[in-house]
């Protein structure tokens, strides 16, 4: 299933994060009673044809949206951000991501460096063991 996010263009479903019905945008005031709340939180129809969902672009530009699909046909008719429309950028139309021209591997490695010699080093000295003071007698 494909998901058509207004910034990133059509995503693989798995790129997203179901969240459930747009019923969580606006959620039971604190005044209301348990039953109100139970409803909202577990209580959903299934719905056979048209529904929106929200989902979360995880893998993509973090945008929320709320998409109209079909639970019959498994079609996905549309998609809309749920907030901050108006200040989000729209992609261009039809823009695939360009990919970057692979390097040559000969021209890109690095030449060799000169070997450089090393330094004898002096011997190590053996290690002494610790004078103690002498006593007076």
């Amino acid at each position: 299933m494909k998901i058509p996010c207004p910034l990133c263009g059509p995503r693989d479903r798995r790129e997203f994060y179901y969240y459930g019905s747009p019923d969580y945008l606006s959620p039971v005031g604190q005044d209301a009673d348990l039953d109100a709340l139970d409803n909202q939180l577990f209580l959903r129809d299934n719905i056979a044809g048209q529904v929106q969902d929200l989902w979360y672009h995880e893998g993509g530009c973090a945008a929320w949206l709320k998409v109209t699909r079909n639970t019959v046909t498994h079609a996905v008719l549309g998609a809309e951000l749920v907030m901050g429309a108006q200040a989000a950028p729209k992609p261009a139309a039809n823009a695939a991501p360009k990919l970057a021209a692979k390097p040559d591997t000969a021209a890109a490695k690095p030449a060799a460096k000169p070997a450089v010699k090393a330094a004898a080093k002096p011997a190590a000295k053996p290690a002494t063991p610790p004078r103690t003071p002498k006593k007076d007698a």
